[in-house]
């Protein structure tokens, strides 16, 4: 099956590809943004209980948060997202690219941004269902902490990432219980009375009602009675590679993987297709979070102008785009109330 040949096709949904489908929407562009997992935010799920600086605006606000706000941003302009498609192959047609995904699925694109990274990252699970609406796996998806308040939430896995997510969680939460099969947790000096720590357990069982698991039975034999489970196992990391079928692109070798060479302005050898963030190498370029916001708005210019000639190099800034004009009246209404 083929879908509608679209403006952009963008692939991955990590910041770089949100922050370009985002920019696409400004462009008035029609997006598909293709996403190899079954969620977005790409890697910013490893570092999520951490606090970025890098970000212009954003300095000492937490990772999760910033991905949320991403993931927001992504959806103002409505793009079609599809989950769980892996690119496998891109042939260059007279008229744009077809992109083939692991399910033989084709979406026909007129220009494509290339946003993946050099690995899709995925969590390593337990033998259970996935079907369980409580239960999360924190290294690929982007947790809301507030959404936890109130609740009882319990954290299986590694003592390290756990000990910073029971520090989010015990400010909002009912209770935090963390259990590791290792010895002990790191820095639970700062753990609230609404932290139990249990060592040297493992989870052997669960009971659900519904779609939603009600208790966990440890090794030891306790059960615990939980609102939500997260489960930090660790990851995997599964080879992302691309075939372009008849056409090539010029590569870099750094750290022993392949780069795609491209520009400083997203462009690359093969007209109408661009590059963003981890998968592309240019001189002097900066790996920063900083540094996706501004290829994803150099790569939605370049496609426009390839699309139409006529179109604007440089957007108007946001608060005298005409695109924002209605947006803007609707939320300084409700700033304050």
């Amino acid at each position: 099956m083929t879908e509608t040949n679209y403006d952009v096709v963008t692939v991955g949904g990590g910041p770089s590809g949100l922050y370009s489908s985002f920019s696409c929407g400004i462009r008035g562009l029609k997006v598909k943004l293709l996403e190899a997992r079954a969620t977005l935010g790409g890697r910013i799920p490893l570092y999520q209980e951490n606090i970025i600086w890098d970000l212009g605006g954003a300095q000492g606000k937490l990772a999760s948060d910033i991905a949320n706000n991403l993931l927001d941003a992504a959806q103002q302009f409505s793009p079609d997202i599809a989950y769980n498609q892996q690119v496998k192959h891109i042939k260059k047609e007279e008229t744009g690219f077809t992109l083939t995904t692991q399910s033989e699925q084709e979406y026909q694109a007129k220009t494509v941004i290339l946003a993946s990274s050099l690995g899709i990252i995925q969590p390593r699970k337990l033998k259970i269902p996935d079907a369980y609406e409580n239960l999360h796996y924190p290294v690929s998806e982007v947790i809301n902490f507030k959404e936890y308040t109130g609740q009882t939430v319990l954290l299986y896995g590694n003592p390290e990432s756990l000990s910073s997510y029971a520090i989010l969680l015990q400010q909002v939460a009912k209770a935090v219980i963390l259990v590791t099969k290792k010895t002990d947790f790191p820095n639970t000096e700062h753990f609230a009375a609404n932290v139990t720590a249990l060592t040297q357990v493992e989870v052997s069982d669960f009971t659900s009602e519904g779609d939603l698991i009600s208790s966990v039975t440890l090794s030891d034999g306790q059960i615990i009675p939980v609102s939500q489970v997260l489960i930090h196992l660790g990851m995997k990391r599964e080879t992302n590679t691309i075939t372009f079928e008849n056409f090539e692109l010029e590569t870099v070798d750094q750290h022993g993987h392949d780069f795609i060479k491209n520009e400083a302005d997203t462009t690359t050898s093969i007209e109408g297709l661009y590059v963003v963030g981890d998968l592309g190498s240019y001189p002097d370029k900066n790996y920063m979070l900083a540094s996706c916001m501004t290829e994803g708005s150099n790569a939605a210019s370049q496609a426009a102008r390839y699309l139409d000639n006529t179109a604007e190099a440089q957007l108007i800034v946001s608060t005298h785009n005409d695109v924002f004009k209605t947006k803007n009246i609707d939320m300084v209404s409700q700033y304050f109330s």
